[in-house]
């Protein structure tokens, strides 16, 4: 078995408290999200276009652990725009009426949104979705950007650093 980057690893270990989360900008590196959903965790990962590794990580994707992922072809910066109730039924999460209006740790709420080398140009995009959801937001970078937004910082055994937006 192949053993995930460093990053990935501080991603995951990071997230580990979340139980429903949202991966922006899943691309071609679906392991964060697989990783997740191997740990019991329920993750929605999107792009604007899905890769086919994307899609075969998430084929039938319910881990023994219950966990589960699936992907959505949706944009982050047309998501950020929505309402609340208009983004979860795009990502298929929490849209019916006994959950709308409820609080984010409520069923088919969202707990965290988060994204791995998220560029500068879609961070402030991403913590308004978090924002809109009333989700927490975390993300690494491309390594040789800063952060766009507010961000703590929490630097990991590995030399990661992993942001904190919300």
């Amino acid at each position: 078995m192949v053993r995930p980057p460093p990053s990935e690893r501080a991603l995951v270990a990071a997230l580990g408290r979340y139980e429903r989360l949202i991966e922006v900008g899943v691309g071609r590196r679906p392991g964060v999200a697989r990783a997740l959903a191997d740990r019991g965790h329920e993750v929605v990962a999107i792009d604007v276009e899905v890769s086919e590794a994307a899609r075969d990580a998430a084929a039938g994707r319910q881990a023994p652990s219950g966990g589960t992922l699936r992907v959505v072809a949706a944009d982050v910066t047309a998501l950020a725009a929505d309402d609340e109730r208009a983004a979860q039924s795009a990502l298929g999460i929490g849209a019916s009426d006994e959950t709308a209006g409820e609080a984010p740790d409520a069923p088919g709420g969202v707990d965290a949104v988060y994204a791995r080398n998220l560029p500068a140009e879609l961070q402030r995009a991403t913590v308004a979705l978090a924002e809109r959801l009333g989700a927490a937001c975390l993300f690494t970078t491309l390594g040789f950007e800063e952060p766009v937004v507010d961000v703590s910082r929490k630097s990991t055994e590995s030399g990661t650093v992993v942001f904190v937006a919300r």
